[in-house]
């Protein structure tokens, strides 16, 4: 059977190699993210273990119960961390600037964004960070453990941007195999693709909190601990 691109999970990368502002730099094959799996996916070649073992999945709960998790297994454990509610998630958004959605996230989302670093700091490896497009509330979830761990802000925007190499793969995915969201996900959202000032505003009210991200964090509910088991698991 030929494997064609629409086969083959996209925007799927390992986050490893990065530096880190205290001479570090990220592991491999501990952090991934990607756009929504699907049933069938040709295993990918961008990463190195696969499965993930451990799937944090961003979607709110009426995209998540849609179907089972291609991914869910014995070997792989899925944990649904919702960062935009259903009625976030179709309010239209024409006129909705992408900066006032990511920062409606961190106002209403504090706690489950605490929730996703523990899982992150606590649970099997791989784990792999997506929502539907694996732009917008996995840039922002990425852009949390990233800069946790010390990476730079313009290493994190750099990241995130070069997730528009894959909208063409990710919109033709989503018509394809959850056609659900097509119908219900604001299209011109991901039309737009990633926008650098949208994660930049995120970023930015991070480091200018008392105490940075850590900080920032922290106010939400994040232990000491979790933060260091983090940075111990993600940094070498």
């Amino acid at each position: 059977m030929t494997v064609t691109d629409i086969d083959v999970l996209p925007n799927l990368r390992d986050l490893g190699g990065l530096p880190t502002n205290d001479g570090r730099r990220t592991r491999t094959e501990v952090l991934y993210r990607s756009a929504l799996p699907a049933p069938g996916d040709a295993r990918p070649t961008a990463v190195a273990e696969w499965p993930a073992r451990t799937v944090i999945d961003l979607r709110s709960p009426r995209e998540f119960a849609t179907r089972a998790h291609p991914l869910q297994s014995d070997d792989t454990t899925v944990h649904q961390v919702s960062l935009l509610t259903d009625a976030e998630v179709t309010a239209p958004s024409q006129g909705t600037r992408l900066a006032d959605v990511y920062q409606g996230i961190l106002v209403n989302a504090g706690d489950k964004l605490v929730a996703l670093l523990q899982i992150a700091a606590t649970a099997p490896g791989p784990i792999l960070l997506h929502c539907a497009a694996g732009k917008d509330r996995t840039g922002i979830a990425v852009a949390l453990l990233l800069r946790i761990s010390g990476v730079d802000p313009r290493d994190i925007l750099a990241d995130y941007v070069s997730t528009n190499e894959h909208m063409p793969a990710v919109l033709a995915r989503i018509t394809r195999f959850a056609p659900e969201l097509g119908r219900t996900h604001p299209h011109d959202r991901d039309l737009r693709g990633a926008v650098p000032d949208a994660l930049d505003g995120v970023l930015s009210e991070w480091d200018s909190h008392s105490g940075g991200v850590h900080g920032w964090i922290q106010s939400r509910g994040a232990t000491d601990e979790s933060i260091q088991l983090w940075k111990d698991r993600f940094t070498e």
